[in-house]
């Protein structure tokens, strides 16, 4: 038997001795639980890699973390004018309260490059550890910040014959954002749950309503944010509210696709969203988005930053341990020989619909689809646009028991030259699938598994490309 095939098996029987010999039921103490007095499972439909939300979750994020919120809090009333309801000092009780921790072990990790050589089986028993220090500032302010030891972002020795982590990590803050939030008149206009707010923070604005997950649909946006290690800072800048109780608009500025220099260009983002259904058991959104702007990468090949070599780096010196590479986007999409180009304007859109069913019965679930768009135009004339759908289900039954798929195909990826040669690629779809096991809400159990790693090429190109990769990962996650 291949010793892949071995590793496997041995992590399979692993995951099962851990399922017959935890305990099948505890409770959840993370920050938000413990400051609004609400279970995990009021906002969430699994948490592992990233959160799904209820209804609930969802107003608890849109409306700054500010509300509901059941902890005390200690007030003196303002000295200032004759009504003294504004202004004062607040401050929050309980202050580890506002404090939590999240651990990600991943006890092996095998699988075979894209070519079909086998990759080497690692474990890391402490991947990735994040602090959260976020809620309610006051009655209309709230705050979320995460900061994070990111192990799967170790400096690795170059060594010959000694390859691998030094153990020296970078460690550094992660995701922030401050954000207001106004209730609007119940009697007035737009009726009993509007109201409108505006935050400040470093990522892509769609984080603020959370319409940035599930992590697995299409997405060629995102900067990097969320713990994985490498990441490029941004800033935005939102407007938004939502009103008659069910109609999300918002409006952000945001510094540019990868950076925060106002001076070379910025984007613009638009939301619509309308919220069909509404209810605490059977949230439904449909969601359409726009981003737009002048300042992004080229999708179409990753953006490396090196410590050491401002250009390629001379003979004899290598930066692979004192280097990074990003590509926007979860979903990014990378070519095979793409040219270098840069990005004079783009445009892009986002079409999805999310359902979230809690409870009923034994049964939950998350189900939601996303058409979505990005063509970019370069300075030298030639341009390139991508269109990818894709779509994803987590099941969950009794809250303990999970399951979650996604597929997502490229329905267009092509690059039109200066001179106006279309070049189309040529890839698979990708999919993949992970059980999940919740013994407490806050410890889970996840078992990755993706047949699909492969390179795109372009198709005049096609004999490059190699498909033949595949990963799977055993792990587990514990909140507090």
């Amino acid at each position: 038997m291949h010793p892949s095939c071995n590793r496997f098996l041995a992590g399979v029987a692993l995951i099962a001795c851990a399922w017959l010999g935890m305990p099948n039921s505890a409770h959840a103490v993370p920050a938000f639980a413990r400051q609004t007095g609400m279970n995990c499972n009021s906002c969430h439909i699994g948490t592992d890699s990233v959160p799904n939300f209820t209804h609930a979750g969802r107003m608890f994020a849109m409306r700054g973390y500010s509300r509901p919120y059941v902890r005390e809090r200690m007030r003196n009333e303002s000295s200032f004018g004759q009504d003294s309801q504004y202004g004062g000092e607040y401050l929050s009780l309980n202050w580890d309260d506002f404090f939590s921790m999240r651990f990600i072990s991943e006890l092996v990790q095998d699988g075979h490059n894209n070519d079909g050589s086998s990759r080497d089986a690692t474990t890391r028993p402490l991947s990735r550890a994040a602090m959260f220090f976020t809620g309610q500032i006051n009655e209309w302010l709230g705050i979320w910040t995460e900061m994070g030891y990111l192990g799967n972002n170790s400096v690795n020795s170059v060594t010959t014959g000694n390859t691998g982590p030094t153990g020296v990590n970078f460690y550094a803050y992660d995701e922030f954002r401050l954000s207001a939030s106004f209730d609007l008149d119940p009697k007035g206009f737009f009726g009993p749950g509007s109201f409108w707010g505006m935050s400040l923070g470093n990522e892509h604005p769609n984080s603020v309503g959370q319409f940035n997950f599930p992590i697995a649909l299409p997405d060629m946006w995102y900067n990097g944010q969320g713990g994985t290690g490498r990441s490029k800072d941004i800033g935005t800048l939102s407007l938004h509210g939502l009103f008659f109780g069910k109609l999300w608009l918002q409006v952000a500025g945001v510094s540019g696709g990868d950076n925060v220099n106002l001076s070379d260009g910025s984007n613009q983002y638009f939301n619509v969203a309308y919220n069909l259904i509404g209810r605490q058991r059977n949230d439904l959104w449909i969601i359409g988005e726009i981003y737009r702007g002048n300042d992004f990468p080229s999708i179409m090949t990753p953006q490396k930053s090196s410590f050491i070599c401002p250009g390629a780096c001379p003979p004899g010196v290598t930066d692979s341990s004192l280097s990074f590479t990003n590509s926007a986007g979860f979903t990014s999409q990378t070519i095979l020989n793409a040219p270098i180009e840069e990005v004079d304007d783009f445009f892009s859109y986002k079409l999805s619909v999310q359902q979230a069913v809690a409870d009923r019965g034994p049964h939950t679930w998350y189900a939601a689809a996303t058409l979505h768009s990005m063509k970019q135009d370069f300075v030298s004339g030639a341009e390139v646009e991508r269109t990818v759908l894709g779509g994803t289900l987590r099941y969950f039954y009794k809250r303990t028991y999970g399951i979650e798929l996604y597929l997502r195909d490229n329905l267009t990826y092509e690059y039109t030259t200066p001179a106006g040669l279309k070049r189309d690629t040529y890839s698979k779809a990708f999919y993949g699938t992970t059980l999940l096991w919740y013994p407490s809400m806050n410890f889970s159990v996840h078992l990755t598994y993706s047949p699909v790693g492969q390179n795109t090429v372009f198709k005049d190109q096609r004999n490059l490309y190699q498909g033949d990769g595949d990963s799977y990962g055993l792990g587990f996650e514990f909140n507090l």
